[in-house]
């Protein structure tokens, strides 16, 4: 299962140029250590961001059956971030679920929705209003 939020905001445009990014628009960084802070703060405790090629994680373990991905990526064209105005972005998060748990068919809905309303109150508290839900 993945739990999504899409948004727009300047709040979290890149600081380093182009050529230090992921690849050529994939922008997260920022957001994704924000994110981290912020979490944090509210005693949810999740890696440092890790890159891969087109988005930021942050990992997510609080227990040995809950393991979860955070995804903070952009969604714009190159160099769209360096203008300072608003760009899409998109926080999913996705259930990591080991192979007994597959096997077992066991899902964690209940800690996607949880965690996703956290997220979209962060948002809120910094004046973002999240454009699209979808879980």
């Amino acid at each position: 299962m993945i739990w999504g939020i899409e948004f727009s905001s300047e709040k979290f445009l890149p600081t380093l140029p182009e050529d230090c990014q992921l690849d050529s628009g994939r922008y997260g960084f920022e957001l994704a250590l924000w994110l981290a802070q912020a979490l944090n703060r509210q005693g949810i405790v999740t890696g440092y961001p890790s890159g891969e090629e087109w988005a930021w994680f942050l990992d997510y373990e609080p227990s040995e059956e809950l393991s979860l991905a955070i995804c903070c990526a952009s969604c714009c064209g190159a160099r769209a971030g360096y203008d300072g105005r608003p760009i899409g972005w998109s926080i999913s998060i996705h259930d990591r679920r080991r192979m007994n748990q597959r096997v077992r068919n066991l899902a964690h809905h209940a800690e996607l929705e949880a965690l996703g309303q956290r997220i979209v109150a962060l948002l809120r508290a910094e004046q973002i209003e999240p454009v699209q839900v979808r879980g």
